[in-house]
């Protein structure tokens, strides 16, 4: 399998601090099944821009080679969207040297403003990947139909996968999920000790799907190709207005304990 969000290389963000804690993590992700991972370390301006980044990767690529560990590490960011982004553009690592560009939002930014950006990177020529799409409840489901229809790449995480919100279910049953990964930070939290919920995410997939979602486009992101998505819009409007109005709840109940 490919993980193309992590954050296990050391030294840069808020994952590990300290090397060894990249190699447990690593040796961790083989165990399971993983054969590559992009080292997608937050890019958030002002805090976070990859100081040491390049240097730690080759120390950490290094490592792994000496201690014969069969996976591949790929560079790559996970920026947080920002009106600057232009001005960062050349320091911001793309996955695996690929067109492709993992992006989340900062706290509640407005869909207008997230699909202006999208539409603008895409403009630029990459291939956006919007990274933990269950994580924002304010933005609707034909709004996220929008997105997909403009070329952008739609990334779950696997807990949320397993055990989605109404909303991030009706998401992914009716294929705009293109990739699911671990978004992976450190030992005890949110580490690669998932087996149990990748077997439960095969069991409710199935092995055709589970495949393409944590295998196929995965892969054809690190290899600059194409992912092909087949979007399917079952049930009817009712349907699409019932879980809108379940993710508007869910974030008015986050507005008032988490800001």
């Amino acid at each position: 399998m490919v993980d193309i969000h992590s954050h296990i290389l050391f030294g840069i963000d808020d994952g590990p601090i300290e090397i060894e804690e990249s190699i447990d993590m690593i040796r961790q992700a083989v165990s399971v099944g993983y054969t590559d991972i992009v080292c997608s370390s937050h890019y958030l301006i002002g805090r976070f821009e990859n100081l040491n980044y390049d240097k730690n990767f080759e120390i950490l690529k290094n490592r792994i080679l000496e201690e014969k560990i069969p996976l591949n590490i790929h560079k790559g960011n996970e920026f947080a969207l920002d009106p600057e982004f232009s001005a960062h553009e050349n320091r911001i690592n793309k996955m695996a040297g690929s067109r492709y560009i993992l992006v989340e939002l900062k706290d509640e930014l407005i869909y207008g403003a997230c699909k202006s950006f999208f539409k603008n990177v895409i403009a630029k020529g990459y291939i956006p990947i919007f990274a933990h799409v269950e994580r924002y409840p304010h933005i609707k489901v034909q709004e996220f139909r929008e997105l997909v229809d403009m070329g952008v790449v739609l990334q779950m995480n696997i807990r949320m996968a397993v055990n989605p919100i109404p909303k991030a279910k009706y998401l992914l049953e009716n294929g705009y999920i293109s990739i699911i990964a671990t978004d992976s930070h450190r030992m005890g939290r949110r580490d690669y000790n998932i087996d149990e919920y990748l077997k439960k995410l095969e069991s409710s997939l199935g092995r055709v799907l589970f495949q393409v979602l944590m295998e196929e486009n995965p892969r054809k992101m690190i290899e600059d190709k194409e992912i092909v998505t087949e979007i399917k819009y079952e049930g009817d409007g009712d349907e699409e207005k019932k879980v809108n109005g379940i993710g508007s709840i869910f974030s008015n109940l986050f507005n008032k304990f988490f800001k």
